[in-house]
């Protein structure tokens, strides 16, 4: 009687190893990845997300909100945000178009507050009102972002209306 285990054995080992991709001798060999986070993908696209605006100093008027700001490539290449640098200057404006404030972050700042956040590489940053400020009736505000790369590229993102005032 021929012994049939070996046999199976060897044919079980082969069709496992063309199921999991082949088998090969020494390290597994892998293709790097592409960086998806580098400044190969330049950014072309801000989405640009507002928080509610909180009370920092106690006097019972929001004066501070946070801003998110996510930076994409073209959309052929990626549809992962990108880690980026440059600098990023914020305004907001009453419906009525009059200025109420802007804010500047530079480079390195921006670098600084880069984070892996759950969508991918964003930057948070805090938009504060200047001391006294803040006490207004409730008034609607809408604040707008512009990103300027190094290279001098602009890019600008909305980021919505806010409610401010008590």
């Amino acid at each position: 009687m021929i012994d049939r285990q070996p046999r199976c054995l060897l044919v079980a080992t082969i069709a496992l190893c063309a199921l999991v991709g082949g088998c090969t001798s020494g390290a597994p060999q892998s293709k790097p990845k592409p960086d998806m986070f580098g400044p190969q993908h330049p950014p072309v696209q801000m989405q640009l997300n507002i928080g509610m605006p909180f009370d920092t100093d106690g006097n019972g008027f929001p004066d501070t909100v946070q801003a998110v700001a996510y930076m994409f490539p073209n959309s052929n290449l990626s549809k992962l945000p990108v880690r980026v640098e440059g600098s990023f200057e914020f305004v907001m404006f009453k419906t009525n178009g009059e200025l109420m404030a802007n804010w500047v972050f530079p480079p390195e700042q921006v670098k600084a507050t880069g984070r892996l956040l759950p969508a991918g590489p964003g930057y948070p940053m805090f938009l504060r009102l200047a001391p006294g400020m803040d006490v207004m009736v409730p008034t609607n505000m809408e604040v707008r972002a512009e990103f300027t790369s190094e290279a001098g590229q602009k890019i600008r993102g909305m980021g919505g209306t806010v409610r401010w005032g008590g």
